[in-house]
């Protein structure tokens, strides 16, 4: 089931308590589709062109055809496809090169000594004691021909061990980053004192020169430093979904699904305690395309448990681009990977491939479509993602709505509606959408 409100062609990656055994797959109308076996035990299947709000069957069989898909090789330090190409550092594991066909630069910049993915642990405060994960060991997890992958593994400091699987697709114009960090317990006698505070980060340096860099954030999207007000956070900041860095001619998006902490040109979460001195803080933000997640900390002392331990997984995704991304494209290409494809297993008649709403331009995006509580409407939510005005068409397959109201977060009825909808930039309109009895 695709549950967002635009079409979408993803893999789906189904449990092997549902799957097992059954290694080939076929659509509704019988065609094979691309299926692989993982080595997590979970079956991959492309799914493509699945309508917004809407959903297709697909048979799991022991035996079938699997057809032909475009490049995927994994290789030594080096994954690719027909679109991009990732290079591994071979002793530290991070990237050090980041390449898409058709764009001519090297978009990871290691000139400053951290690739990316580099992990990189501080204790206390002093960055000149920065601390690197030990030599790595580099294999092929997953050989494709739909999915392929890296595991670079390694001892690392504040860390048991750490495990990061570098992810292709055939046909993917995107690669993702699994980092699991199985964290030790940072023992200490005062976690008070610098020695008692830690900190995990992960670099994440672009080769964009003059790359402007633009955060997701609720309900809209600001440019560091120009978008702040003169008080703001600068030391880190709070992001949603994604980070774009781009210039005039190409850019990367990258998607953070759980660290949402961003540090920008460098290691700045540096403030231990409670701060009592506001010149410790950062007042200007320089340009930059450098990138730093702030993963894990105990710096704050006050209602925060003083460690952390246990393996955490921290995703991402890095996606090169031509031009200037927009934002609507980039929130689009982020909440897929939030919000994925839902499959289940089949039961009564099959669903529907008619989606129950279509709305356009696709800049506008559904964050919410419900029934309503009192269950006689339908409730949906529209955002105009780009930050400019626009007037939503709403294209409904049976039963049609006999009437379509303004609302709000109470549901009630507020203003009969006609025709499209205006919605302005980074503006929110609500809907009630009342069914036929």
């Amino acid at each position: 089931f695709n549950t967002a409100s635009w079409p979408r062609s993803e893999i789906v990656f189904i449990p092997h308590e549902i799957s097992a055994g059954y290694n080939f797959v076929t659509d509704d109308q019988g065609k094979p589709a691309p299926a692989q076996r993982l080595n997590t035990r979970e079956l991959a299947v492309l799914v493509r062109d699945l309508p917004p709000f809407s959903g297709r069957r697909y048979t799991l069989l022991k035996q079938g055809e699997r057809p032909a898909l475009s490049k995927l090789t994994a290789s030594g330090a080096v994954i690719e496809n027909d679109k991009l190409r990732v290079r591994l550092d071979e002793k530290t594991g991070g990237i050090a090169e980041l390449r898409a066909t058709d764009i001519e630069a090297n978009l990871a910049d290691a000139a400053g000594g951290h690739a990316i993915n580099d992990y990189l642990y501080l204790i206390g405060d002093d960055r000149a004691v920065l601390q690197r994960n030990g030599p790595v060991t580099i294999t092929v997890r997953e050989r494709g021909p739909l999915v392929a992958s890296l595991l670079v593994e390694s001892d690392a400091p504040g860390c048991h061990k750490l495990l990061r699987e570098i992810r292709l697709m055939a046909g993917a114009d995107y690669v993702e980053l699994l980092d699991t960090v199985d964290k030790k317990r940072l023992e200490a006698a005062s976690y008070t004192a610098k020695d008692g505070k830690e900190s995990v980060n992960i670099a994440f340096p672009f080769h964009v020169p003059g790359g402007e860099v633009r955060l997701d954030v609720p309900l809209g999207v600001i440019r560091p430093e120009h978008d702040q007000i003169p008080s703001a956070c600068k030391n880190w900041l709070t992001i949603g979904r994604w980070a774009n860095v781009s210039n005039r001619d190409y850019g990367v998006t990258l998607v953070t699904l759980d660290a949402p902490l961003l540090q920008l040109g460098g290691i700045t979460a540096t403030l231990l305690n409670s701060q009592t001195n506001p010149d410790g803080w950062i007042k200007k933000l320089e340009p930059t395309q450098k990138l730093y997640v702030w993963a894990m900390n105990n710096h704050w002392h006050t209602n925060y448990r003083a460690y952390q331990e246990g393996p955490v997984q921290f995703r991402f995704v890095l996606r090169p681009h031509r031009g200037r991304a927009g934002d609507a494209e980039n929130s689009r290409f982020a909440t897929a990977f939030s919000q994925p494809l839902v499959a289940t297993t089949a039961c009564g008649p099959a669903p529907s491939p008619t989606p129950v709403l279509r709305v356009e331009p696709s800049d506008i995006l559904v964050t919410a479509f419900k029934p309503s509580d009192d269950g006689q409407a339908l409730i949906v939510r529209l955002f105009a993602a780009n930050g400019t005005p626009a007037n939503a068409k709403l294209t409904w397959s049976k039963p049609v709505p006999k009437t379509v109201w303004l609302s709000d977060t109470s549901e009630k009825p507020l203003q009969k509606l006609t025709g499209d909808i205006p919605v302005p930039g980074w503006g929110v309109v609500t809907l009630r959408a009342e069914l036929p009895k």
